[in-house]
């Protein structure tokens, strides 16, 4: 399909179409890759209704949670939309899996950088 053909809503139809049939998680297994790509879409107001959707379905997953520091507290990721991502994501974790990850939790809430400071998202 040619995207510069595409109008906004057949653009949104085949980007949420690209995310249902490529989930993160397949087999109970998170794949890093798609993962990434979840959390830059999520930065968009296209995708980004189904992508929370998505994720409020695990809040209590411990991997994800894990995964999501490790793109927050990752300097290979420094500038990408991955980090506001994990810190907006972090941030609806449940807060009893989050209280055993207290000491990333505090690392991630040193950010000065606002939007990847997962403990802004809480307030």
């Amino acid at each position: 399909m040619n995207y510069e053909e595409m109008n906004y809503e057949e653009w949104i139809k085949e980007h949420t179409k690209y995310l249902k049939e490529n989930p993160p998680l397949d087999n109970n297994e998170w794949d890093k890759e798609i993962l990434y790509e979840y959390l830059v879409y999520s930065c968009s107001i296209y995708t980004k209704a189904y992508i929370d959707k998505y994720f409020s379905r695990y809040t209590n997953d411990e991997i994800l949670l894990k995964m999501l520091f490790d793109f927050l507290l990752d300097d290979n990721y420094d500038g990408s939309d991955c980090q506001m991502s994990s810190a907006y994501y972090i941030a609806r974790m449940d807060k009893t899996l989050l209280e055993k990850y207290s000491d990333l939790l505090s690392e991630a809430g040193k950010n000065p950088i606002v939007a990847r400071n997962p403990l802004k998202y809480m307030e």
